[in-house]
């Protein structure tokens, strides 16, 4: 057992540090358990806590150690210098971190760096101490290691073995955690200087209203003049996994048009908070409301939705408010591409689990089910989301995009990239997923009318949405009665809400070469999805209300190329 002189850990230094290392590392565990918790509000990623509380439980066991030899009857603190430099290099990136987070205003990733300076200030004090210890006993003869009568030969090489790999083992895994964490604050810190909010945080209420988070909502060409107007605005909600800002160009269109446009930040994308976990994308949908009701947007709304982003906007309409929504843009959405590509190719266990989405599905009052279509593929993707949120905080995200969908304007891109590097992106992506691709579409399932369904089944289709509300637009019904009158008779469809749904004709050309596909398995995959495709946008169209359009978009036109 070692023997402890005085000023080693049986110290007031000693066990200040003592108490740090046990306080971080309690720390840690329980923001593991804390960042996988459910049924609870989310104001950030805790993984970053985690982390920060690793590295402090890291540099508390160094200084330990660090001052456990100082003067210790028989050890010796191999590479003093060493020591001295990396407490010295860890203080600096604590202070890095401080000021990278606290520029963000995130206190709390401030205040664990902070925490750091204790144990590292105690590594380079002690190492110094027994670097001029050592000195002063070489001028006396004294030898640097003295093992005690009572020690073995063995637990002397074991001593000297810890003194030599305990050093470089924690130094690398101290630097390369805390530098990745630096890395991250500073890179935050840099993008919140050069890329401010564009819109407004909006507080709304989740979970039965018993709890606030913030909602981003970024308007443009909307000011009091057009409020009082009562002209309407255009609403835009982006594609799964994007932010505000890949619909940018798209609200400035609108905008130079004379047309106001907004977008909302769905939680934890974008601006907006992280909001409740699990999410119900009922609620997800109620909060936008909620949104642009305390924004205030009190005009009518025009729907406009890019991919899945289309269907939250059908969400929006059954789960939310009907009433002020006078028209609707679909985008290339499909109710959901996974089921619809496996139907595509005639896989048998499709409509085995379609069967089980309509037997399991949730009444509006109950929060939606989680019902795995593919369970090992949705696992899968789940924990790679998962994954990633839990790494976001050590900045290895930062140069995995290599692409940048949306419809943002060449000139804030930067801006755009910046949104996929925050530690919330990734979050919000698992959050949304929710275990399985097909919440939001589960979520559609009970408000299907029996009419629908029956056309649907008589189409052979093997997905489910339901018509838009004949309550659609019925706030500003003098808009409304003038299209009424043209309108034709559907029994199945009794909205008559203006929709247009607009998609690549890309993908319905089945030319494989025209997509570059030479392998013949490959172009019969092609081949079936782009007929299907095809075919959900026309079911789309005799189904979503009397008054849909499809428009086929065969190219670019000259409004693409203006910034």
């Amino acid at each position: 057992m070692w023997y402890f002189r005085k000023h080693t850990v049986v110290s007031v230094p000693g066990l200040i540090v003592l108490a740090l290392t046990l306080s971080f590392g309690i720390a840690f565990f329980a923001y593991i358990g804390v960042a996988n918790k459910r049924s609870r509000l989310v104001k950030r990623n805790e993984f970053l806590y985690m982390w920060e509380a690793f590295i402090g439980t890291t540099l508390g066991l160094q200084a330990l150690f660090v001052v456990s030899a100082y003067r210790a009857s028989n050890r010796y603190l191999y590479w003093t210098l060493g020591w001295i430099l990396y407490g010295i290099v860890m203080c600096a990136l604590a202070l890095c971190v401080v000021g990278g987070y606290g520029a963000t205003k995130d206190a709390g990733a401030a205040i664990w760096a902070v925490l750091w300076a204790v144990p590292a200030v105690a590594i380079s004090v002690y190492a110094a101490k027994a670097r001029r210890g050592y000195a002063v006993d070489r001028v006396m003869g004294i030898p640097e290691f003295r093992p005690r009568l009572s020690d073995s030969r063995g637990s002397v090489l074991c001593m000297v073995a810890l003194d030599t790999a305990f050093p470089w083992t924690t130094w690398l895994i101290g630097v390369f955690f805390a530098l990745l964490v630096a890395i991250q604050a500073l890179a935050l810190a840099n993008d919140h200087r050069l890329y401010k909010q564009p819109g407004r945080l909006v507080p709304v209420q989740t979970n039965g209203g018993e709890d606030w988070y913030d909602m981003h909502v970024w308007c443009a060409g909307y000011d009091a003049e057009t409020q009082k107007s009562n002209r309407p605005v255009f609403v835009l909600l982006p594609d799964f996994g994007m932010p505000s800002t890949s619909m940018q160009g798209l609200m400035q269109g609108f905008a130079n048009a004379g047309h106001p446009a907004c977008i909302v930040d769905r939680p934890g994308y974008g601006w907006s908070e992280p909001g409740y976990w699990m999410q119900d994308p009922r609620d997800v949908v109620q909060s936008i409301n909620q949104a642009l009701d305390k924004y205030p947007v009190a005009n009518p709304l025009i729907l406009v939705g890019w991919g899945e982003g289309g269907v939250w906007s059908q969400l929006y309409m059954q789960a939310a408010d009907a009433t002020r929504v006078i028209g609707m843009v679909l985008l290339d959405t499909y109710p959901n591409l996974e089921i619809l590509q496996t139907f595509a190719l005639n896989r048998t266990t499709t409509l085995q689990n379609l069967r089980q989405f309509r037997s399991l599905g949730a009444s509006r009052t109950d929060p939606v089910p989680v019902v795995n279509f593919d369970r090992p593929l949705e696992r899968s993707v789940s924990r790679m989301f998962s994954d990633w949120r839990a790494v976001s905080p050590l900045a290895l995200h930062r140069a995995r995009n290599a692409e940048w969908p949306g419809f943002q304007p060449q000139t804030s891109l930067g801006m755009h990239k910046s949104r996929f590097r925050d530690n919330l992106h990734y979050q919000a992506k698992y959050f949304e997923y929710g275990g399985t691709g097909a919440r939001l579409y589960q979520s559609l399932l009970d408000y299907v009318s029996p009419s629908i369904d029956s056309v649907l089944v008589y189409h052979h289709w093997p997905l489910r949405w339901p018509a838009l509300p004949a309550t659609a637009g019925s706030a500003f019904t003098s808009s409304l009665t003038r299209r009424q009158a043209s309108a034709p008779v559907v029994t199945a469809v009794t909205s008559n809400i203006p929709v247009i749904l607009i998609a690549s004709s890309a993908q319905f050309n089945s030319d494989c070469s025209a997509h570059k596909i030479s392998d013949s398995e490959e172009c019969t995959k092609w081949q079936a999805f782009a007929w299907f495709y095809y075919r959900q946008q026309i079911e789309y169209q005799q189904t979503l209300s009397q008054n849909a359009a499809l428009l086929a978009c065969v190219g670019e036109v000259e409004e693409d190329k203006t910034e």
